[in-house]
C-alpha cells in the first residue's frame, strides 16, 4: 500500500445527489412559473453561443438569474433602509423608501458585478442648440 506525503490530502469525489432529489427539484421547476420569460432566457443563451432542446437546462437558468436578480434586489433594499436610517436625523424624510443608483453598485459588487456609471449624459439636440451661432 502506498503512503500518501505528509500534508497531501487525498481528493474526495463530491458526495453523490440523490436521484429523489433531482426529481423533486425537476418537479418543483415544472410547477413554478417564473418572473423572468424564458424566451428572454433563450435569448440570451443563444448569444452566448449555448444551444439546448431540453426545456428543463433553460428553466434552470432562468430561474438561476431569478434568484440572482432577487438577492440583488433585497441587497439593495437592505442598503436603501441603513442609508435612509442615516439620513433620518438630518433631513426630514417622507415615508416612501427611494432606491438610488448607489444602492444598487454596491449590491452588485457583493455578487461581483462592477458598474462603471458614465460621466453623464448629453442630449446631442440641447448640445446644438446651445452653440453660438
Amino acid at each position: 500500500m502506498a503512503e500518501t506525503p505528509r500534508g497531501a490530502e487525498e481528493a474526495q469525489p463530491p458526495p453523490p445527489v440523490a436521484k429523489v432529489e433531482v426529481e423533486d427539484l425537476l418537479a418543483a421547476m415544472e410547477s413554478f412559473v417564473p418572473t423572468i420569460p424564458e424566451e428572454v432566457t433563450h435569448h440570451y443563451l443563444r448569444q452566448s453561443g449555448f444551444q439546448t432542446s431540453d426545456e428543463r437546462i433553460v428553466r434552470l437558468v432562468t430561474l438561476a438569474a431569478q434568484k440572482f436578480a432577487s438577492d440583488v434586489v433585497q441587497d439593495s433594499l437592505q442598503r436603501c433602509k441603513w442609508r435612509r436610517e442615516a439620513l433620518r436625523g438630518k433631513d426630514r424624510i417622507d415615508g416612501r423608501l427611494v432606491l438610488a443608483t448607489e444602492d444598487l453598485t454596491e449590491a452588485l459588487k457583493e455578487h461581483g458585478v462592477t458598474v462603471v456609471k458614465p460621466l453623464y449624459y448629453a442630449d446631442r439636440d440641447t448640445e446644438l442648440s446651445e452653440l453660438p451661432q
